[in-house]
């Protein structure tokens, strides 16, 4: 499984990497990136192609919301789950409709995170 963390307070993003990799049991930690901007994550989801996708919302070079259309529709993988996360809970429907698997709320609970997983358990 390859996943991308999109998210710009880093140590949230090494702590989400920690867990996943811990949680899903994944063999190579370079399998679950994190990138601190827009443009960074991109360039992770075109290099990786991967399973799942977590996304902020607020990020130094744009609005995560407005890329989850692309980030799905983009490389080989079509079955891509995207996971919108922020801290704004009006957000939630506007990131389902564009195109989110998934809404988490800030801050995140590692269980709502465990739970996307279930047979991992």
């Amino acid at each position: 499984m390859k996943i991308v963390i999109i998210e710009d307070e880093k140590d949230l993003g090494i702590l989400m990497r920690n867990f996943l990799v811990k949680q899903l049991n994944v063999k190579t930690p370079d399998t679950v990136k994190i990138a601190t901007t827009l443009l960074e994550g991109i360039n992770f989801i075109n290099q990786l192609n991967p399973d799942w996708v977590f996304i902020d919302n607020n990020l130094p070079d744009g609005k995560g919301i407005n890329e989850i259309e692309q980030i799905k529709n983009s490389g080989k993988l079509y079955n891509r789950k995207v996971v919108m996360m922020s801290a704004m809970t009006n957000l939630r429907e506007e990131a389902l409709r564009n195109g989110a698997d998934y809404f988490l709320d800030k801050p995140i609970s590692f269980v709502e995170v465990k739970n996307l997983f279930p047979e991992y358990e």
